[in-house]
């Protein structure tokens, strides 16, 4: 499933030990890039150290940045990095790893519906994510129909980026995998959103591995390939920090 082209590793810092290992790094002559704008350049594979401090989550993706204000990593860092870093080992996340999978199926309208309900009956979706204004709106739409998306209105966009979420939290679309269920994209690419949340795992990190297609974002931004799942794996399943 695997290809052995891209591979991410990431971890979560508190603020001191972004500043501390980021010194090292320079010190060794490693500049680590800074994003800005939004949270996915970390993922272009030209990019091979990258950081993303809490202000990002709040600027081009504020709306999507919720689900990241509402979690357990709030105020932390990411490090991003093409290979493990050294001394890092204990904040390890997980990685992400470009595969050749292919989803059994998609979401029928109906499953997305069901996703999202159970999600809103749980009080699991973040309000802000609600609150999007018309200049959005048609910013998504376009992206979608950049990639080749039958949108149509924007409830349905809004549907499909929902219920992908809530399926990576309360999965119905999943494989059964060595470690337990794997939830993947319910979605091609034209139909997602904020992709970084899963492959970061700010969503779904008590799944062992996921399987994410990529957001038009992270196309956009990261260049990654359309419709070509990542393989996110959790740093328990991470057998040597040397590979």
């Amino acid at each position: 499933m695997k290809h052995k082209s891209y591979k991410k590793f990431f971890y979560w810092l508190d603020q001191d030990e972004a500043n501390r290992v980021t010194q090292s790094l320079a010190k060794k002559g490693i500049k680590v890039r800074r994003a800005k704008g939004v949270v996915c350049t970390p993922l272009d594979i030209i990019n091979k150290v990258s950081i993303v401090a809490p202000e990002v989550w709040d600027e081009t993706c504020k709306r999507a940045g919720a689900w990241y204000r509402t979690s357990e990593r709030a105020g932390l860092y990411l490090l991003v990095s093409s290979r493990p870093v050294e001394g890092l080992e204990h904040a390890l996340s997980g990685t992400i790893t470009s595969t050749d999978f292919s989803p059994p199926r998609m979401a029928t309208q109906e499953e997305k519906e069901a996703l999202v309900e159970e999600l809103e009956r749980k009080g699991l979706i973040p309000e802000q994510w609600r609150a999007i204004d018309e200049k959005e709106k048609k910013l998504y739409l376009m992206w979608a129909k950049r990639l080749g998306g039958e949108v149509g209105e924007w409830s349905r966009l809004y549907l499909s980026h929902t219920a992908n979420h809530a399926n990576f939290i309360l999965p119905r679309l999943f494989v059964k995998g060595e470690h337990g269920p794997i939830p993947y994209s319910i979605e091609r690419s034209a139909m997602l959103c904020s992709c970084c949340l899963e492959l970061y795992q700010v969503i779904g990190a008590g799944f062992k591995e996921k399987l994410v297609a990529p957001c038009p974002g992270a196309v956009l931004f990261a260049r990654l390939t359309p419709d070509r799942f990542l393989l996110v794996q959790d740093s328990s399943l991470v057998s040597s920090l040397q590979k």
